[in-house]
């Protein structure tokens, strides 16, 4: 896990130093949404919340960024006084069409880490978390607002290994606020 934890540490390190074209600027994005369980996951978690924060740099003047995201949200269960906690770190590419200062739209990948962390009022001695490599992909549109933006969008999340049944559906908004440049 330390290994993993060092590769996602490089790439975020990677993201922010990448050279970027003079007139595009790195932006920093704070968002939320809802989380929706499928596959086993769906078996005993609800619908719910995650947080996310980041930065993206932009790479040339096609469209390309790069940058590094960290997760924060929590799933209740079906069972009263249970829930699932997830949390990570990705690193994100992703892919914006069209022209800068109007609606476009874009696709994106991450590859990280997640940790599945299981708690539980009625049975503490079966409480428990796991980390593992975790990957997403999704797509969406970004929306300028004067000198920030909104992003609205959808993506699909899986753990590996240990957490290879933790699969969910995020759907959610992100504000994006330019930094340097």
């Amino acid at each position: 896990m330390k290994r993993l934890s060092c590769a996602v540490l490089a790439a975020a390190f990677l993201a922010l130093s990448a050279p970027a074209d003079s007139s595009a600027q790195a932006s920093v994005f704070l968002g939320g949404g809802t989380t929706i369980p499928v596959s086993d996951y769906n078996d005993f978690a609800n619908v719910g919340w995650q947080g996310w924060g980041g930065v993206l740099v932009p790479v040339g003047d096609a469209g390309f960024s790069v940058g590094a995201e960290g997760f924060y949200g929590s799933n209740n269960h079906d069972t009263d006084g249970e829930k699932t906690n997830l949390y990570g770190g990705v690193a994100v590419v992703g892919m914006t069409f069209g022209e800068e200062d109007a609606i476009a739209p874009a696709v994106y990948g991450g590859l990280g880490f997640m940790t599945h962390s299981f708690k539980s009022d009625p049975a503490p001695a079966t409480e428990g978390s796991d980390t593992s490599l975790a990957a997403g992909f999704g797509a969406g549109v970004g929306i300028p607002l004067g000198s920030i933006g909104v992003f609205v969008g959808g993506s699909f999340v899986t753990g590996f290994s240990d957490n290879s049944g933790t699969k969910y559906i995020g759907i959610g908004a992100s504000a994006m606020i330019p930094i340097g440049g």
